[in-house]
């Protein structure tokens, strides 16, 4: 049974995080491998949707099901690849750490994790994914216990994400309620509580606004865990979501909007951030955050096409990128910029990271190139979107010029380092070279090179700035990205302040009701004395009052 594909991840790597042999690493590279040929083989045949009803409760059907669909497949191939070249990868990069394969034990379960999302074919389905992908990021994150970075960094990214799965649960839970049992059924006749809870939830797993908080600590974790969860799993894995469920945002008023300015607004803070930040992951964090929002852009001008378009293109660069940033920081035994420069071959520079860097500025010929085109095409007809999408290949530009020169200068001959971390890269390359040519499930519009220079330009411009400027831009660093989230916690205490405030204005309307009543029940207690005692009392006010007017 096809379903066996999703189980096998998280049993062998539940496995290997209980159980410790000396071939553990060795093994999980083996199941990545056989789940990778299983993808590939699920993509060239068709199989049949498995549901079954998890439980039943006052006659609702909470129901788990898969589907393999087109987009499915596609991005469990996808998912399953990057998973394959990260557990490669992390043989060079944990070579002698006793706990490697641990982490490669992790890293196979939380690609499973995924795997129940993406072919997850009700919210429910969905939502378990979802929700043990955060525990997976939580281990990955977590990994180099020993740091007290890494482990705040870890609870940071559990408890923040863990608020938007509130709104994903009350998007299981409505859905549920009104026997929507499907995406089809859910995005025929799902309601507006189920998409918000949705957006909201993306929101927070994709690090969109002042939530790109927690993603950017997440760099702490290993080099190899960071490249899957920025290109294939968890962030993308919110953008994947919507997608999937366009067609219930396109007739929901006032969602598209919402994403268009969430998604805008994200993708240029968050290009601004990475032209002050002064490691090369949190660069390439910022990078992610930036594309993710541009994700949600197309989604709001209403092309789930070029939303996917640019997911698999920055799949594909985003980890080519983190690789060889990767080998960089290893051999400098630093991730700062300052401290990067000759550490790369003449091969890992011009052959590996200038193709990296020309996707990820959005220049041929790359996929990288083809998906901001598409972008510029959606945008086309409005003067507000045309310049959003110039000021992101601004962006782009500037910091991808930054990394150059961050990491100019050749390593000696012979120098490479183990083969292990640069095989990945290499084939990374040649996909983000061919994704220029041919894209899957979508037929993007042909390329009209007249409509693409001013981008091309808007690019070249930033370019410029990012070589002519010799130190980071200290007003970039983050600083305003921590007043958003400030004025988040700020809003947070005035309602907070504002819910005292109810209370204590209720706790005082419920007092005085008691004193009332109390004073009703010393008055009706059938003792003469308090009688005569209150009538005079009213008396004497009685009197008081009239001689008074």
């Amino acid at each position: 049974m096809w379903v066996g594909l999703l189980v096998l991840p998280l049993i062998l790597g539940g496995w290997g995080i209980v159980v410790r042999t000396r071939a553990l690493s060795v093994a999980m590279i083996v199941a990545s491998a056989i789940l990778w040929g299983g993808t590939l083989w699920l993509l060239m045949t068709s199989v049949k949707p498995v549901t079954w009803t998890f439980f039943e409760l006052a006659g609702v059907n909470w129901q788990i099901g898969w589907l393999a669909s087109p987009i499915a497949k596609w991005m469990a191939l996808l998912t399953t690849l990057i998973n394959l070249l990260a557990q490669g990868y992390a043989q060079g990069y944990l070579a002698g750490n006793p706990r490697q394969g641990y982490f490669q034990s992790v890293l196979l379960a939380f690609t499973g994790a995924m795997l129940i999302t993406v072919f997850g074919n009700t919210l429910l389905t969905e939502f378990v994914g979802w929700e043990w992908m955060g525990v997976g990021s939580y281990l990955l994150v977590g990994f180099f216990r020993e740091s007290s970075t890494a482990r705040w960094a870890a609870s940071k990214a559990m408890l923040i994400t863990r608020l938007g799965d509130v709104a994903f649960l009350w998007a299981v839970v409505a859905a549920s309620l009104g026997h929507l049992n499907t995406i089809a059924e859910v995005n025929r006749q799902g309601g507006p509580l189920i998409a918000w809870a949705l957006l909201i939830a993306v929101a927070f797993k994709s690090a969109q606004g002042p939530n790109a908080s927690w993603l950017l600590d997440a760099m702490a974790g290993p080099t190899p865990a960071s490249a899957l969860i920025h290109a294939a799993t968890m962030v993308a894995a919110g953008p994947y979501l919507l997608i999937r469920y366009d067609p219930l945002l396109g007739h929901v008023s006032g969602i598209l909007p919402a994403l268009a300015v969430i998604g805008g607004g994200t993708a240029l803070l968050a290009g601004v951030g990475a032209l002050g930040a002064t490691e090369i992951k949190r660069v390439l964090a910022f990078s992610t955050v930036s594309q993710l929002g541009m994700m949600l852009l197309a989604l709001g001008w209403g092309s789930p096409q070029t939303a996917w378009t640019l997911l698999v293109a920055h799949a594909i660069y985003k980890a080519l990128l983190f690789f060889v940033g990767g080998i960089a920081s290893r051999r400098a035994h630093s991730g700062h910029m300052t401290d990067l420069a000759g550490q790369l071959t003449v091969f890992e520079q011009i052959g590996l990271l200038l193709v990296g860097l020309l996707a990820v500025a959005g220049l041929p010929p790359t996929g990288g190139f083809v998906a901001k085109a598409d972008l510029l095409h959606v945008s086309d007809g409005s003067w507000a979107g045309t310049l959003v999408d110039w000021g992101l290949s601004f962006l782009g530009g500037a910091y991808a010029t930054r990394l150059l020169k961050a990491l100019k200068g050749f390593r000696p001959t012979g120098e490479t380092g183990p083969f292990a971390m640069l095989w990945p890269p290499t084939v990374l390359s040649g996909f983000a070279v061919g994704t220029y040519f041919w894209h899957p499930w979508v037929t993007l519009p042909p390329l009209l090179w007249e409509k693409t220079w001013p981008g091309l330009l808007a690019v070249l411009f930033g370019a410029g700035l990012g070589a002519l400027w010799t130190r980071p831009m200290t007003l970039c660093s983050g600083v305003g990205w921590r007043y958003l989230w400030h004025l988040g916690n700020a809003a947070a205490d005035m309602l907070l302040a504002a819910e005292q405030g109810v209370s204590q204005a209720l706790g005082l309307g419920v007092g005085i009701f008691r004193w009332l009543t109390r004073l009703v029940h010393r008055g009706g207690s059938g003792r003469s004395q308090r009688y005569v005692l209150l009538s005079g009392l009213g008396v004497i006010l009685w009197v008081l009052l009239v001689g008074h007017v």
